[in-house]
C-alpha cells in the first residue's frame, strides 16, 4: 500500500465556496495535490470556473452562465452563499484560476460547456499539460477532446465505458470507479494495463475510504479529505 493522490472535488468545498479562489487555496492547505473544478463558458466566449447552467444556486445573481457576458460575471459575488468571510469571491476567470494553481497544484478540469482546445491551450502555455486531465458527462465533448487534444490526458468513468478493455479502447489514462462498482479484481485489472484507478466519492463513510484504500486506488477524488487521510494512516500503519 502507499498512499493515494488526493483530488479536491470543486477545490476544498467544504471549507470554502466551490470553485472559488478560496476553494483553491484551502485545497492547497488540505496538501491536496489536485483540485478538480468545473468549466463553463459566457455568452462572450470568456470561460469560467463554475458547476451548475445557472448562477442562481452559488451567486447572488441569477441566470444561465451562457446567457450572461463576462462584464456580468465578473460583478457577481460567488462567496456569501456559504459564508460572510468569503463575500466578494467571484466566479474565476479560468485562466485565473490556472494562474493560481500554477507551479502549485495539478489539476483535474471537468468541461461541463466548452471547447477542449481552447482548455488544453491555456494549460499548455503555462507548462501545466504534464499535470492535467480532462472529462466530460457531454458524450460530443469527450469526442472532441479524442480528436482536437490528444495530448491532454483523459479521464473515462466505468460507469460509461462497462470495461476496463473499453477505457483502454478510447485511448483513456484514466479509469475512474465509484462507491458500486468498485472491484479489486477491475482496479487491478486497470493498473496491470498501464491505467491510472481514481475513485469519486462525495461522503464519509470511513467502510467505503477502507475499501479504496485496501483496493489500491491510486486517487481520491473526495470531498471529506481529512476522513479519508485518516483511514488512510490508519491502513498504512498496519503494513
Amino acid at each position: 500500500m502507499k498512499q493515494a493522490v488526493v483530488v479536491c472535488h470543486r477545490g476544498a468545498s467544504l471549507q470554502a465556496p466551490e470553485n472559488t479562489l478560496a476553494s483553491l487555496e484551502k485545497a492547497i492547505e488540505l496538501g491536496a495535490e489536485v483540485v478538480e473544478l468545473d468549466v463553463r463558458p459566457s455568452a462572450d466566449g470568456v470561460l469560467y470556473v463554475l458547476h451548475d447552467a445557472t448562477v442562481d444556486r452559488t451567486t447572488d445573481g441569477n441566470g444561465r452562465i451562457s446567457d450572461m457576458n463576462s462584464a456580468e460575471i465578473d460583478k457577481l459575488d460567488a462567496g456569501s452563499w456559504f459564508g460572510a468571510d468569503f463575500t466578494g469571491q467571484q466566479v474565476p476567470r479560468l485562466d485565473a484560476f490556472f494562474d493560481a494553481c500554477r507551479g502549485r497544484i495539478a489539476t483535474y478540469v471537468e468541461i461541463k460547456e466548452g471547447d477542449p482546445a481552447e482548455v488544453r491551450d491555456m494549460l499548455a502555455v503555462r507548462g501545466m499539460l504534464n499535470d492535467a486531465w480532462t472529462f466530460s458527462f457531454d458524450q460530443a465533448i469527450r469526442a472532441e477532446a479524442r480528436a482536437k487534444v490528444p495530448d491532454l490526458r483523459r479521464m473515462v468513468l466505468l460507469v460509461h465505458v462497462g470495461s476496463v478493455e473499453r477505457a483502454v479502447a478510447q485511448g483513456a489514462q484514466i479509469l475512474e470507479f465509484h462507491e458500486d462498482n468498485l472491484s479489486e479484481d477491475l482496479v487491478a485489472e486497470a493498473k496491470s494495463v498501464g491505467l491510472l484507478t481514481q475513485m469519486f466519492y462525495a461522503g464519509d463513510d470511513r467502510k467505503i475510504f477502507e475499501r479504496a484504500v485496501r483496493y489500491g486506488v491510486e486517487q481520491m477524488n473526495i470531498d471529506h479529505v481529512e476522513v479519508f487521510r485518516s483511514v488512510e494512516r490508519e491502513l498504512l500503519a498496519l503494513t
